[in-house]
C-alpha cells in the first residue's frame, strides 16, 4: 500500500482529487490532504510520502521549492504537479528535477489516475532492482553464522541425515569441512562470565574471541566453530587442506598428527582464555574422529560427559574414550534416536502453534506414535517420549492462555498422568487427540476475533459515515497495518472496504433524499462528501440517478 499525499491551496481541487483516489480500490492508495505548501511539509516531516499530487503555483511555499523538500527527505518520492497554466518553463523546471508528470486542471480525471498509476509501476519496479538485491546479498552474509549453526546443530543433534548433505550447500556456507572425510568433534563451555559481562551481544562476541584463539592455535586444521547458545560452542575439526603429508612415521597417518595436535592445543586455548579473556572455559573432545552419521552419538556422550565434568567442575578437559567404530548405533538405538530427532522438533519449535499448521503437526505425532509403538514396554523411554510431548503442549497452552478456552473433552489430569488410561498406546493417542483439539479450539477463536473486527469496522463506518474513513483512521480503530486490515476485511467479507463504504454513503444519501428535506448539498456533507459536484456524479454512477432525481422517482412511489 503507497501512500499518496495531495496538496493545493484551493480546497475544491484538494477534496475532489481525495475523494477521486480513495474510491479507486485498485490502486490500493492510503490518501492525504494538505492545504498549502507549508502544511504539507509538516506532514512529509511526520511521515514517508510514495507520492505527492501537488500544485506547481501555490501562494507562501510554491511547489517547485515543496519538491525540493520532498528531494531532500523522500528521494524516491513520486512528484505529480497539477496546473491551471500550461507554462512551458514551469514544465521544464519541474522535469529537470525529476517530476514525473505534469497535468492541467482541466484534464478529466482518467488522466489524474493513469499518472498515479504510472508512479506505482515506478515504485514497483524501483522495488525490484539491482540495489535491492545488492542489499539481500549483504544481509545474506550476515546471516551465514545462523546458517551455518542451524545447519551444523541439526546434523549433531539427529535432525538433520548426513546423507541429505551437499558439498556445494557447505561450500556456499563457507563451512571448510569435507563430506567425504571424517570429523573429530569438540564441544565447550563458559564455565564462568566475568562480572563485566552480562548482556547477550557481549557473550556472544567473547565466544567469538575464544573461536579465533582457537582458529589461531590449530591453524593446520580446517575448523568450523558454532555457538550452541549463550554458554557453549562446538568445534568440527578435519586435517587442513594444505597440511603436509612429508614428515609422518609409517605408524601415524595424517588424522592420527591431528588428532595429537588438537588434543594438546586444548590445555593452550583453555589457559589463553582465562588469561586474556578472563573466562574459564571446560571441554570435551573425541578420542578419535568419526563418520558424519555417527556424529549425533559423539555429540550426545561429549554434552554428558561435559555436563558431569570432573573435580570442581571448571577448566576441565574431557576426552571421549570410544574409538571410532564404538560411535555406530544398533539398530534399536538407531531407532531411538530418530524419535528423539522427531520430539525436537516437537518441542524445538513454536513453528506448529505459530503457524496454526494442524496437517504438519498430526503428521510428525502420528510418526512419532508410530515409530514408538514397539517401546510401549522400555518405561524409561516412553516416559522421556510421552512427557516431552505432554510438557509441551501445556506449555502451549498455559503460555496463551488456551486453558481459558472451552476444551470440554480435555482433562489436564490426563494429559499429566499418563497411567489414568487403559494402555500406553490410548494415553499417547489422547495426547494428539488433545493437540487436535487445541488447534480446533484456536481456530474458533481466530475466526471470532476475525469476525469482531469487522463488526467493529461496519458499526464505525455506520455511524461516521460524515467523518474521514481512510483506511489508517480505521486501522487505528481496530489496530491493524491498513493493508492487512483491508487484505482481512475482503477475505472475510468477499467485498473491498472501500466498496463497502461508498455503498454505505450513497445508501444513507438515498435514505436521506428520499425521506427528508434536506438540501442535496448537506446531504453530501452528512454522508463524507466535501465536494457537492462530485457527489452527485459518484451518485448517478452508482444508482443511475442525480440526488434530486432519485427524490422525485422516490416522491411518486417509482423507486
Amino acid at each position: 500500500m503507497y501512500r499518496l499525499l495531495v496538496v493545493d491551496d484551493e480546497p475544491i481541487i484538494v477534496d475532489g482529487m481525495y475523494q477521486l483516489l480513495q474510491n479507486e480500490e485498485e490502486l490500493a492508495l492510503d490518501v492525504y490532504r494538505a492545504y498549502s505548501g507549508d502544511e504539507a511539509l509538516e506532514k512529509l516531516d511526520a511521515m514517508r510520502y510514495d507520492i505527492v499530487l501537488s500544485d506547481i503555483k501555490m501562494p507562501g511555499m510554491s511547489g517547485l521549492e515543496l519538491q525540493a523538500h520532498i528531494m531532500n527527505r523522500w528521494p524516491a518520492c513520486k512528484v505529480i504537479f497539477l496546473t491551471g497554466y500550461p507554462d512551458f518553463e514551469y514544465i521544464q523546471t519541474a522535469m529537470r528535477h525529476k517530476s514525473i508528470d505534469y497535468i492541467l486542471k482541466t484534464e478529466n480525471d482518467q488522466v489524474v489516475l493513469h499518472s498515479v498509476r504510472k508512479a506505482i509501476d515506478m515504485l514497483n519496479a524501483e522495488r525490484l532492482n539491482a540495489s535491492f538485491l545488492d542489499r539481500a546479498a549483504e544481509q545474506i552474509q550476515m546471516a551465514i553464522p545462523s546458517l551455518q549453526r542451524e545447519l551444523l546443530l541439526a546434523v549433531c543433534d539427529g535432525t538433520k541425515p548426513p546423507q541429505l548433505l551437499k558439498q556445494e550447500l557447505l561450500r556456499d556456507l563457507y563451512i571448510p569441512l569435507a563430506l567425504d572425510d571424517r570429523v573429530l568433534l569438540v564441544i565447550g563451555r563458559i564455565d564462568r562470565w566475568p562480572d563485566t559481562i552480562a548482556s547477550a551481544s557481549d557473550k556472544t562476541l567473547m565466544m567469538f574471541a575464544i573461536r579465533n584463539i582457537a582458529k589461531e592455535n590449530l591453524a593446520a586444521c580446517s575448523l568450523q566453530a558454532v555457538n550452541l547458545d549463550h554458554n557453549h560452542f562446538m568445534w568440527l575439526l578435519q586435517p587442513g587442506t594444505q597440511s603436509p603429508q612429508a614428515g609422518l612415521s609409517e605408524d601415524e597417518s595424517l588424522w592420527g598428527r591431528t588428532i595429537r595436535l588438537v588434543h594438546g592445543t586444548l590445555e593452550l586455548i583453555q589457559s589463553t582464555s582465562r588469561q586474556l579473556l578472563k573466562m574459564p572455559v571446560s571441554i570435551a573432545a573425541g578420542k578419535a574422529e568419526v563418520e558424519w552419521p555417527n556424529l549425533p552419538v559423539c555429540y550426545e556422550k561429549l554434552r554428558s560427559g561435559l555436563a558431569r565434568g570432573l573435580g570442581i567442575g571448571q577448566e576441565t578437559i574431557v576426552i571421549e574414550d570410544r574409538e571410532p567404530g564404538h560411535y555406530s548405533l544398533g539398530e534399536s538405538d538407531m531407532q531411538k534416536q530418530t524419535i528423539r530427532s522427531l520430539l525436537r522438533k516437537w518441542t524445538g519449535t513454536d513453528a506448529y502453534f505459530e503457524a496454526g499448521d494442524a496437517k504438519d503437526m498430526l503428521l510428525l505425532l502420528n510418526e512419532l506414535a508410530e515409530r514408538l509403538a514397539p517401546y510401549y514396554n522400555d518405561t524409561a523411554f516412553f516416559l522421556e517420549v510421552y512427557y516431552a510431548v505432554a510438557s509441551h503442549l501445556l506449555a502451549q497452552m498455559n503460555r496463551r492462555g488456551e486453558h481459558q478456552l472451552m476444551l470440554p473433552d480435555m482433562q489436564m489430569d490426563k494429559l499429566s498422568n499418563y497411567q489414568l488410561h487403559p494402555t500406553r498406546r490410548e494415553a499417547f493417542h489422547y495426547l494428539i487427540q488433545s493437540a487436535l483439539q487445541l488447534f480446533e479450539a484456536r481456530d474458533s477463536e481466530k475466526l471470532e476475533r476475525t469476525n469482531q473486527v469487522v463488526d467493529t469496522l461496519n458499526r464505525y463506518v455506520e455511524e461516521h459515515l460524515d467523518e474521514d474513513l481512510s483506511l489508517t483512521t480505521l486501522s487505528e480503530i481496530v489496530y491493524l497495518n491498513p493493508y492487512y486490515m483491508s487484505r482481512l476485511y475482503k477475505q472475510i467479507t468477499g467485498v473491498n472496504l472501500p466498496d463497502y463504504i461508498a455503498e454505505e454513503r450513497i445508501r444513507k444519501a438515498k435514505e436521506l433524499a428520499a425521506g427528508t428535506h434536506l438540501k442535496m448539498h448537506e446531504i453530501a456533507r452528512t454522508v463524507g462528501f466535501e465536494s457537492p459536484a462530485y457527489f452527485t456524479r459518484i451518485f448517478k454512477k452508482k444508482t443511475g440517478f442525480t440526488p434530486q432525481e432519485y427524490r422525485d422517482h422516490a416522491r411518486i412511489g417509482r423507486i
